[in-house]
């Protein structure tokens, strides 16, 4: 295979696989933290420099959402951070996966602090276990062994693009107590039960859209969206009893802050957790919206609407200005 054909076949996996590729995973073992992450920004540059059309839709998705509060010059710097916000996402990825164990403990440590962590330690108390209800924005990766390193008993649900990452990670959470709950392999609820009846923290995304199992009965809004809400949090919350608390980890220059928001601390049978997770996430977004690296997925799920918009047109922002009806 001659150089040509060897980028080209890389550059048609997505974004994920393509970042995550062997030679990646062995170079952030030994750069410095600002070089590794300096070339995953060049790779991610060069991927979208060949896949177009996803860039597109990325950015015609943040238009859709905040051209009406900006102005053209401050919609470019937006969409060029919120690449950037993509290309951190990845890099924390790779560098919490390979790097050495003891400098991603030491880098935590020292430049990662938890705000709110009394709304965590009083669910807790509770001694049914604790849901928490992140999502796709800031340094989400570094959420679970934060909590581990401080001596959290926790248990997270997710999904791998590669096998090597989920062989890599398991063997390190296995070094901390950290239960890695597979959602291609078993069942994930009954995992999620499991967990909590044992004490720990469940750590789920509220914004996994297109895992979602929504139904038509009710509609939540979301960036403007009118959206069917899935209930596959509601469900988790009321089996297990357990308190749910909305967990964010921001960026603020070379540091992180996990900020911490109770939704119900005791044990409850409330409804609509979920939508009230994501009532958290979007006002957040609010203030850090080029943190948020689910802006493709979100555009598949409005697609319909975006491709019905002209170019020269600025979309309203009226709250009710369209309701889309999520494919099951």
């Amino acid at each position: 295979m001659n150089p040509k054909q060897f980028i080209s076949r890389r550059l048609r996996l997505n974004l994920s696989k393509f970042l995550q590729m062997r030679l990646n995973s062995w170079l952030i073992r030994f750069l410095p933290f600002f070089l590794s992450r300096c070339y995953l920004i060049a790779l991610g540059r060069l991927y979208y420099f060949f896949n177009r059309k996803e860039k597109q839709l990325i950015k015609q998705t943040i238009t859709y959402v905040w051209s009406e509060k900006l102005t053209a010059s401050e919609l470019r710097r937006m969409v060029r951070k919120t690449f950037k916000g993509i290309f951190d996402h990845y890099h924390e990825k790779l560098f919490l996966a390979y790097s050495p164990f003891n400098r991603v403990k030491k880098f935590l440590g020292k430049r990662l602090r938890f705000e709110g962590e009394e709304a965590l330690q009083q669910a807790l108390a509770a001694g049914k276990g604790a849901i928490l209800a992140t999502g796709h924005f800031g340094a989400v990766e570094f959420l679970p062994a934060a909590l581990a390193f401080k001596g959290y008993k926790v248990a997270i649900i997710c999904r791998f693009q590669t096998s090597r990452l989920r062989d890599t990670l398991v063997e390190r959470a296995g070094q901390v107590d950290l239960e890695v709950i597979d959602a291609d392999r078993g069942n994930c609820l009954l995992a999620a039960l499991k967990a909590l009846k044992q004490g720990k923290i469940i750590i789920t995304e509220s914004d996994e859209f297109d895992e979602w199992k929504a139904k038509d009965d009710y509609q939540i809004s979301f960036l403007g969206a009118w959206l069917d809400y899935d209930r596959s949090l509601d469900i988790l919350s009321k089996r297990s009893g357990s308190p749910v608390v909305s967990a964010l980890v921001s960026r603020h220059g070379k540091g992180y802050a996990l900020q911490l928001t109770p939704i119900t601390l005791k044990s409850s049978t409330e409804t609509r957790m979920g939508e009230k997770c994501l009532a958290v996430l979007e006002n957040m977004l609010q203030a850090c919206p080029t943190q948020w690296y689910q802006w493709k997925k979100f555009g598949k799920m409005i697609s319909p609407y975006l491709e019905n918009i002209a170019p020269a047109v600025k979309p309203s922002l009226a709250p009710a200005r369209f309701t889309l009806r999520h494919a099951h």
